[in-house]
């Protein structure tokens, strides 16, 4: 696969990935810590928050293009260094909340807050490596040997035995 190719992709499966990973992320984290804080698995929202960490180790793996996890990279972390920096500023928690429908701000609110930054990170870290960014080296073709001038002659099979007539 070409080098163009494989980011084309790549850069597909990051903008899938997105809303994927917040999406898991936000429910899982409101229905597992906040709604429902016990002991006891809720079976949907586990099943959920370990979904959107699966996407996440897919996107840092290697076989994918850098582009699969810096594009989400980019956009948690901008999430998360935006609401970071309107918290360490003065301002309050509710970062774009005017945006979000009503009943999705506790769900915004805990993706935001807690889980955005440290995606975001893992995210864009994945994706620094150099070796990530560079395509599998192309195969050289090289000529084959020439035959050895003189070859050793082979010595000569043995004769066949001849022919017993048979006496039936």
């Amino acid at each position: 696969m070409r080098n163009g190719v494989r980011h084309l992709i790549g850069a597909g499966a990051g903008l899938l990935a997105t809303p994927l990973i917040a999406a898991g992320l936000s429910y899982g984290a409101v229905e597992r810590y906040v709604r429902m804080p016990k002991i006891a698995v809720d079976w949907i929202a586990m099943p959920v928050f370990v979904g959107a960490f699966v996407i996440i180790g897919v996107l840092v793996g290697s076989r994918l293009s850098p582009l699969a996890s810096l594009l989400p990279g980019l956009v948690f972390g901008a999430l998360g260094g935006a609401s970071l920096a309107r918290i360490g500023l003065g301002g309050d928690h509710t970062l774009w909340f005017d945006l979000v429908p009503r009943e999705y701000h506790l769900l915004y609110a805990a993706l935001l807050n807690n889980w955005s930054l440290p995606v975001g990170c893992v995210l864009l870290v994945a994706s620094a490596f150099p070796s990530r960014w560079r395509g599998k080296a192309a195969a050289r073709h090289e000529p084959p040997a020439p035959p050895p001038a003189e070859e050793a002659a082979a010595p000569e099979p043995p004769p066949l035995p001849k022919r017993i007539p048979s006496r039936y």
